[in-house]
């Protein structure tokens, strides 16, 4: 991840964690305690963050498809040279005999149904 996918990750995780104490304390000057205050200050500041913290979540997002694109084209140009190496491999691999103890599989036989 890069530096600005670290920070809207970090900015959208603190702004989710403020909405969350703030409404905690709120809901605990309201008269809330133990389970009901987690559960109600979870939920509103869910809801809350949906609305206030749009615009760092559209960030977050941009950043981190970003991040995942860079780490498909890296994954994608390494595929490219193994299949590479793997087919220079491939010529001398078909000058060998074939092994004398698997027989040649028939071309009519079913292989992947073997009750047939």
């Amino acid at each position: 991840m890069q530096r600005s996918a670290a920070r809207s990750v970090l900015a959208y995780n603190a702004g989710r964690l403020g909405l969350f104490v703030g409404c905690a304390v709120l809901g605990f000057v309201a008269g809330l305690r133990g389970l009901v205050l987690l559960a109600v200050a979870l939920l509103v500041s869910g809801v809350l963050s949906w609305f206030l913290l749009a615009r760092q979540r559209a960030a977050m997002a941009e950043a981190l498809g970003g991040a995942v694109d860079r780490g498909r084209s890296k994954l994608a140009e390494r595929t490219a040279a193994e299949d590479a190496y793997a087919e220079a491999l491939q010529p001398q691999a078909q000058h060998r005999d074939p092994s004398p103890t698997q027989p040649p599989i028939p071309a009519q036989q079913d292989v992947t149904r073997p009750d047939r």
